[in-house]
């Protein structure tokens, strides 16, 4: 199955993950969505993250952060930028979707 959008598919599973309470969740691997988990972490939205290979697909494994309570640290992913209708955000080139993590209680 083919993806139009990755990293859309990526922050759609970490949110669905942290709705649910999981601990971890698979994403199918890329070195794109591996750079953008080693930056959540180093932001402190998640708590880990590896690389590992299941039934000969490589996948991201991603570890969720949850805070006191047991709620999770990414309680609300935006999509910025449409692509009928681009924003520029920091650091990013114009007509590429971005990203914003709201709401975090870290």
């Amino acid at each position: 199955m083919r993806l139009t959008d990755p990293v859309a598919d990526m922050l759609a599973r970490i949110r669905n993950a942290a709705n649910a309470r999981h601990q971890k969740v698979d994403i199918p691997a890329s070195k794109l969505k591996a750079e953008i988990a080693r930056i959540l972490k180093e932001e402190g939205y998640i708590a880990n993250f590896k690389a590992t290979e299941e039934e000969g697909h490589k996948v991201l494994r991603v570890y969720l952060k949850y805070g006191s309570n047991n709620e999770a640290v990414i309680s609300k992913l935006e999509r910025v930028s449409r692509p009928g209708c681009p924003r520029l955000c920091a650091a990013l080139r114009p007509f590429r979707a971005c990203w914003a993590v709201w709401e975090s209680i870290s």
